[in-house]
């Protein structure tokens, strides 16, 4: 949820604001229903902690706005895990679930996790400007994020892997929100006073993403068939996954 607009005329852009958190209700009732949250049960939660993180920057807001950028981008911080699960969950629990028997990709999720964790300490005690410190912390996570996405979308290309419904459809919700979000950093370093469209842009594409996660539950999804061949080229990828872990702990190693 972005920052709202308290001005009265920018009433069209509070409904924009505020529609993610119908949107997701609904997603959330939708996966109840349909008893989706036992198979997406990171995604159900990050569905649930996005609408309780939305209230607390609603809190924030009535404290102040000093108190509402602290809120905001703490809270922005704090969504980066459920995130990260929701991520691990399609990628390595659901469509690459023999991965995880490779120690490089199970420990993946985890070393993303810390490094974000460890980037925002870092940058809050080293930095005068706790504000500048906040935004730079939430924008290392969008770098981590964005880079996972691309990593296993390459990968699902590169083996010609089938998407599953739920699986694309909150890929490429979470693929958005990235892609913005790098936009927006873009911006940021190059105007110092970005055009006031460009500032509302990621409230616009949070809408699309809830929009296409609304989409994405309305059905419920069609189990894939999976042939030998699809077999076999899994197998050979995991192999070379396996060699390439191997080729990597040599090179740590100062074998080569």
């Amino acid at each position: 949820m972005a920052i709202l607009d308290k001005t009265p005329t920018k009433g069209l852009f509070n409904v924009l604001v505020w529609f993610p958190v119908l949107a997701l209700v609904l997603v959330g009732a939708l996966m109840y229903w349909r008893r989706v949250y036992r198979e997406l049960p990171f995604f159900f939660l990050f569905v649930i902690s996005a609408l309780l993180l939305g209230l607390l920057r609603y809190i924030g807001l009535k404290l102040g706005h000093d108190v509402y950028f602290y809120f905001y981008w703490i809270t922005e911080l704090a969504a980066a895990v459920p995130v990260a699960l929701a991520l691990y969950e399609i990628f390595l629990r659901r469509l690459f679930p023999s991965f995880q028997k490779v120690r490089f990709y199970r420990n993946l999720f985890p070393l993303a996790a810390v490094t974000i964790f460890l980037l925002t300490v870092i940058t809050a005690l080293q930095s005068s400007d706790k504000h500048a410190a906040l935004v730079t912390a939430s924008h290392g996570a969008d770098f981590v994020r964005t880079a996972v996405l691309v990593f296993f979308v390459a990968l699902m290309v590169f083996m010609g892997r089938q998407w599953k419904r739920y699986d694309f459809g909150i890929a490429l919700g979470f693929g958005l929100q990235a892609a913005v979000a790098l936009a927006d950093t873009a911006v940021g370093f190059k105007f110092h006073n970005p055009p006031p469209l460009l500032t509302k842009i990621d409230v616009i594409v949070y809408d699309i993403t809830c929009i296409i996660w609304l989409i994405t539950f309305l059905k419920p999804e069609k189990a894939l068939v999976t042939d030998t061949a699809d077999k076999r080229t899994a197998e050979d990828a995991l192999r070379q996954a396996r060699e390439w872990e191997e080729e990597l702990k040599d090179f740590t190693s100062g074998k080569r």
